[in-house]
């Protein structure tokens, strides 16, 4: 998993030249092509994490990426704003979900108990 974790970190670098380019066309679109990324990077950490929580902040950004670059591309910063509180509320919840199943005992098998 080591190895997926890194080949899937250095997709997201690669990705920005995608909103540069982006950029290129409307200034106001880098954002959202990063959102856009950003939210196609978390996809793997389903199945690397077991949680499906990253699916679901995954479909947000990309959602809100493609409905501000569609709709409102006359704002440079939205994108930034609404992908930080994004981010900060899935901290909170990915804290919470963490801290729920580590707080729940295991058998003697390693599993964790019903």
């Amino acid at each position: 998993m080591n190895a997926l974790g890194m080949q899937v970190a250095f997709t997201l670098p690669f990705n920005l030249l995608l909103g540069a380019a982006a950029a290129l066309h409307n200034l106001n679109w880098f954002y959202p092509a990063f959102m856009i990324a950003l939210g196609s990077h978390y996809l793997p950490f389903i199945f690397m994490y077991g949680m499906w929580q990253f699916g679901l902040l995954a479909a947000l950004l990309i959602g809100a990426g493609v409905g501000l670059g569609m709709c409102f591309a006359t704002s440079f910063s939205a994108g930034a704003w609404i992908s930080a509180v994004l981010l900060l509320i899935f901290a909170l919840v990915g804290q919470r979900v963490f801290a729920s199943e580590s707080s729940q005992p295991r058998n003697w098998t390693g599993t964790r108990n019903a």
